[in-house]
């Protein structure tokens, strides 16, 4: 059974949640806001349940926490506050909107002088600072709202964020030596398994029924030698790591010496299989090996400067021919599309582009790409003709099939949108200083009037019935248009609620735009299956969609 749920993410810029935003695309029946410090203090009552008021949500995913272990020592009033009383002030605000309250908590919460693997129901005994404020925070969770669901996890890393693979990474590269603990053993675990298994629950309908306390790693179990070793092994560095004791690497906190979680718990209540720890340490370490990485300021700059170039075209007469598929060509179309083929290939040459005026790559070629530019020069040439003002520069990066980053810039008025979906998205105007798009995103599915956008040039009878639907459920509407890529950016900006295309677009007309909205927290899927919006299909066309 797939659930349909609107769910709110604390902590999103940690590794965990980073991994929840990473994996969500794949749960397009779900909606999600994420929330940080700047946005949402966790300590503040007053704020939680405005929030909660606002969301109308279903879950709330504490990912939010204080993880420096040795700091916490010296720091144990805000690693309390943070760890402990938070978890309890949102587990309670919570229980008040009927929201289902899911919290993080760690193996930490145990003192490590267990042989075999820690049960939920073992005897807790934290060590340190940090592991006693996790504790109070999945206890007075479950306190104050008996429905919570609390997963205790171990020795969590990620391809977000600072963490024991990438510090490794980087010493190993420098040094031909490191000397790693040896005699304190655990299980590393890949916090996007975790994301992964907690999404799983909730679009199943699962965690919603099911509260109290679950251990969850990834499967075996090993020393920090054994998993420095293993980083090392897997990213093809040279650097030997050597065992040593605790004692010989004093730290201001005490770390369990063994913390293996049991997981049986969590396998037959979720009906879940876990990958071993070393399968997903190879999965991370080859996902950090194939990133790319891109220069935003550099993309917004290329974007700019083919906008340039399109402007002084757009004040002047110019001819317009028409092309094999029957649209509309320009000269600026060309000279955008020179400029930014060439600054591409100048600056990425190992990424190759697929562009509206050079597209005509074979796709038994293209189908092996792991990442591709995908560009539109001039999107919106009939509103460029009609001199409305409404055409963008589009670029997009394409990794997988997904839009990563893109720029959409708008000539006429100098604005750029920019972003992707694990970046956040901005919109600058040129210079000046950029600007978040975050917004309380409340689905138009639950507002009582709802704002929908659509294309001025290309209006079809399937968003008339689309917007007649809404209105048949009490819905009042407003109807905004726009022209080209500019629809997509309307919602991410918050203008509009959503975007119904039921009308024909390639795939170099959405993919910059696509990436903006998704780094904005809106959602591209498409219309007949709700499945996400993917790219480098064989014809490049895309199907009917929906942003929102």
């Amino acid at each position: 059974m797939s659930v349909t749920s609107n769910i709110l993410i604390t902590g999103a810029s940690g590794q965990l949640g980073s991994e929840f935003k990473h994996f969500s695309v794949h749960y397009p029946k779900l909606q999600f806001r994420y929330s940080d410090a700047h946005d949402l203090d966790i300590t503040n009552e007053q704020a939680i349940e405005e929030t909660l008021v606002a969301g109308s949500y279903q879950y709330l995913i504490n990912c939010a926490a204080y993880t420096a272990v040795d700091k916490a020592e010296t720091d144990q009033e805000l690693a309390h506050k943070i760890n402990g009383t938070a978890s309890g002030l949102l587990a309670a605000a919570c229980a008040r909107h009927g929201v289902k309250y899911i919290h993080i908590s760690t193996d930490f919460v145990f003192d490590g002088t267990n042989h075999r693997p820690y049960q939920e129901t073992d005897a807790v005994a934290p060590l340190g600072v940090y592991g006693a404020s996790k504790l109070q925070g999945e206890q007075l969770a479950l306190e104050a709202n008996p429905k919570s669901l609390v997963f205790r996890t171990s020795w969590l890393y990620s391809t977000y964020g600072n963490n024991f693979v990438k510090t490794m990474r980087r010493l190993g590269a420098d040094r031909p030596t490191l000397n790693v603990i040896f005699d304190q053993v655990g299980t590393p675990t890949y916090a996007r398994d975790l994301a992964k298994a907690i999404l799983e629950s909730i679009a199943l309908g699962k965690a919603n029924t099911i509260a109290g306390l679950y251990h969850y790693s990834n499967e075996g179990a090993a020393s920090w030698y054994d998993f420095a070793a293993a980083v090392m092994e897997l990213s093809g560095l040279d650097c030997k790591v050597n065992p040593i004791n605790t004692f010989e690497y004093p730290t201001p906190a005490k770390r369990p010496h063994y913390s293996v979680l049991d997981k049986r718990k969590f396998k037959e209540t979720f009906g879940a299989s876990i990958p071993n720890w070393r399968d997903s340490l190879s999965a991370c370490i080859n996902t950090l090996d194939m990133k790319y990485i891109v220069d935003e300021e550099l993309l917004v700059d290329i974007a700019l400067r083919a906008g340039e170039a399109i402007m002084e075209i757009y004040v002047q007469d110019f001819e317009v021919v028409t092309k094999e598929d029957k649209s509309p060509l320009t000269e600026a179309d060309q000279k955008a599309n020179e400029i930014i083929v060439k600054a591409l290939k100048e600056h990425y040459p190992h990424i190759p582009i697929i562009s509206e005026e050079n597209k005509m790559v074979p796709y038994e070629v293209r189908k092996q790409w792991d990442a591709f530019w995908l560009v539109d020069p001039l999107d919106g040439t009939k509103e460029f003709i009609k001199k409305n003002g409404e055409f963008t520069v589009n670029i997009a990066l394409i990794e997988h099939g997904k839009p990563t980053f893109g720029v959409v810039h708008v000539p006429v008025t100098g604005v750029s949108y920019y972003g992707g979906h694990e970046k956040g998205s901005y919109c600058v105007q040129r210079g000046k200083e950029p600007q978040k798009m975050e917004h309380n995103l409340i689905p138009y599915t639950d507002k009582a009037h709802v704002v929908v956008v659509a294309s001025r040039s290309h209006l079809t009878q399937e968003t008339e019935d689309f917007v007649a639907d809404l209105k048949a459920k009490g819905k009042t509407v407003d109807y905004l248009s726009s022209g080209s890529s500019l629809k997509f950016c309307l919602v991410a900006e918050g203008k509009a609620d959503v975007y119904p295309r039921f009308g024909p677009t390639m795939e170099w007309d959405t993919a910059a735009a696509h990436a903006v909205a998704l780094g904005a927290g809106r959602q591209v899927f498409k219309a007949n299956t709700a499945e996400p919006l993917t790219y480098n299909k064989e014809n490049l066309l895309n199907p009917y969609f929906v942003v929102c």
